[in-house]
């Protein structure tokens, strides 16, 4: 008889208790980066609202990918997709909660290519976009044309249309562009699509939480909403939205360019779907907590979220001007987003050892970055230019 080979006891095996789990969990993270820190200060990411945390662990075991089971939910989302529309002067808008902006800008590249139809591949994007559209262009083999951008960090209406071909299936705007915040003219390059006949795609993920609340919070305002030849749009709530990660929206003009794109599942437990999102099992918690802060926050609530970082914003950039070795990219800055220059040093030394000292920044070409989300505050900005000076010196 063959004797039996145990499983050997492992120290994983030992450690069931919960709380046990729980405490090594704890002990073994506790040496990462948090918002609550203060000091990650080159992130477009914040801490949750607590709404929107308190919303997102009731509903932890919904997929709303398979939403004939979650009705309600459903509901949920479209209200919330309705709601941040109607920011944008278009509540007509037909739209789902993703996983954030790279899963938004696929889905529109890839209603899009549809569109278009055979021979068209190639897509028109200022040199500031998101790396998304390159995962994008190469998951559905599109060619990107990168335009160039001008001085103000916007991509010229002029150069784009110059870059149009009859190859072209698309082209893409930024309203809030990564590396300093840049907002394209959205109404003018909705122009030339509508003219031209081509498809326009708005990348939002940063400043569609804060575009619509700038005038209330009493700052410039950009050109933004949703004019004609706008197709679709997209936006994070888990940025300046202060939802939680993960969080994405993308917006189609109508339900009929929503349907585009979607798919027929006949095997879901809720009944047979057309389905339009690039993933098909989606995080319900994610959509109950998008719902739950939007409706707590507002209008008004957003407009103190960015009156509050906006005025930290002008700060900054007021202050650096006063720093020997030090300057702002632009004065004033086009949102919460402040680019840092050294003239004399190089930048990777700068962040390095800033980093040194705890601060954690995003390294560019020639400058480094600064997001003032809402973990950013005043005295946080104060222990950071003391420091700042320390290096710089």
């Amino acid at each position: 008889m063959c004797e039996k080979v145990r499983t050997p006891v492992t120290r994983r095996a030992i450690i069931s208790d919960s709380k046990v789990l729980l405490a090594e969990l704890d002990a073994r993270l506790a040496t990462d980066w948090t918002f609550s820190s203060g000091r990650v200060l080159g992130s477009m990411c914040s801490v949750p609202h607590p709404v929107a945390a308190a919303a997102f662990e009731r509903v932890l075991e919904a997929n709303i990918g398979d939403e004939g089971l979650v009705p309600a939910l459903a509901a949920l989302e479209r209200e919330a997709v309705g709601q941040f529309a109607g920011w944008w002067g278009h509540p007509e808008a037909s739209g789902r909660i993703v996983s954030g902006g790279t899963e938004a800008n696929v889905m529109a590249l890839w209603t899009a290519k549809i569109v278009a139809g055979p021979g068209k591949n190639e897509v028109v994007i200022p040199a500031s976009a998101h790396y998304s559209f390159d995962k994008a262009a190469s998951l559905m083999g599109l060619t990107l044309v990168k335009a160039p951008v001008g001085k103000d960090g916007c991509l010229d209406p002029a150069v784009a249309e110059a870059a149009l071909t009859d190859r072209t299936c698309a082209f893409v705007g930024v309203a809030g562009s990564t590396a300093l915040g840049a907002v394209d003219n959205v109404f003018a390059l909705a122009e030339v699509a509508r003219r031209r006949k081509v498809y326009f795609h708005l990348d939002a993920s940063f400043g569609g939480y804060v575009l619509p609340f700038l005038a209330d919070a009493g700052y410039p305002v950009h050109p933004f909403g949703w004019p004609e030849g706008m197709a679709s749009l997209s936006a994070d709530p888990h940025k300046m939205g202060r939802g939680p990660v993960p969080s994405g929206m993308i917006l189609w003009r109508d339900e009929d360019l929503a349907r585009v794109s979607a798919v027929e599942v006949g095997y879901l437990s809720g009944g047979r779907l057309r389905q339009n999102t690039l993933v098909g099992t989606r995080s319900g918690a994610s959509v109950a907590a998008v719902w739950a802060v939007q409706k707590h926050l507002d209008r008004a609530g957003y407009g103190e979220v960015v009156k509050t970082a906006m005025g930290t914003t002008v700060a900054l950039t007021n202050a650096l001007k006063g720093i020997s070795g030090a300057q702002p990219v632009f004065d004033p800055a086009p949102l919460n987003v402040v680019g840092v220059r050294t003239p004399g040093r190089e930048t990777g030394d700068v962040v390095a050892r800033l980093r040194l000292r705890g601060w954690a920044l995003s390294q560019w070409d020639g400058f480094f970055r600064i997001v003032v989300m809402p973990h950013v505050t005043p005295p946080v900005i104060d222990g950071f230019l003391a420091d700042l000076q320390e290096v710089l010196k």
